[in-house]
């Protein structure tokens, strides 16, 4: 999987490695077992959200460019593939999904994985925020949401980067904004189709 990333232009040797050392497997259903490694998504062990497509996840790590030392949240726990990837590339990760029962199996994963495990909020951080462990140096959002959400934007260091993905009807535009003075600056990284698992729309 790792030399396929590689192929597909992931650069980043810190990203790579997380890769290869996340065992998927513990994150993918029993049924998908012998597809574990393949860069597509999955049905999640036990049900829920999928598990996510490998190269979205490494895309999105390479872009926020995260340091051992920066503070990260994401959004969503999802199935906890992407907060396993995180959790190698930052000691300081914090995660924020106002479903506890998608927090609880995600956890679950991670303990079964042996990945450590990040600081828990619970809440609709769009909404809200999560100002408890703000400034944040990089926020990867896991759902898709029609506008940059105002209150986590507030919520991001100078030169901070937020990577997510845009509503635009029939597809989302993963996207990167960075927080820079005077200007904000915005990337558009990857087109999704939205009917996919990669992506889906928060609570």
């Amino acid at each position: 999987m790792v030399e396929h990333l590689r192929s597909q232009g992931i650069r980043s040797e810190r990203v790579l490695a997380a890769m290869g050392s996340v065992p998927r497997h513990r994150f993918v259903s029993e049924e998908h077992q012998d597809r574990a490694y393949d860069d597509v998504p999955l049905l999640a062990a036990g049900g829920g959200p999928a598990c996510c497509r490998p190269y979205v996840v490494a895309l999105a790590a390479q872009v926020l460019d995260i340091e051992p030392d920066e503070s990260v949240l994401q959004v969503g726990a999802e199935s906890g593939y992407c907060i396993a990837i995180l959790s190698h590339l930052t000691s300081k990760l914090h995660v924020m999904d106002a479903r506890p029962k998608v927090a609880a199996a995600a956890r679950k994963r991670l303990e079964a994985a042996g990945s450590s495990s990040p600081t828990w909020e619970n809440g609709q951080a769009c909404k809200v925020g999560c100002a408890g462990h703000a400034p944040y140096d990089a926020i990867l959002m896991t759902c898709a949401t029609k506008l940059v959400p105002d209150e986590l934007f507030k919520e991001l260091a100078d030169n901070g980067r937020m990577v997510v993905p845009l509503d635009q009807g029939p597809e989302q535009t993963l996207t990167c904004v960075r927080k820079t003075a005077p200007v904000t600056r915005t990337d558009k990284m990857l087109q999704l189709r939205a009917n996919i698992a990669e992506c889906k729309r928060g609570p």
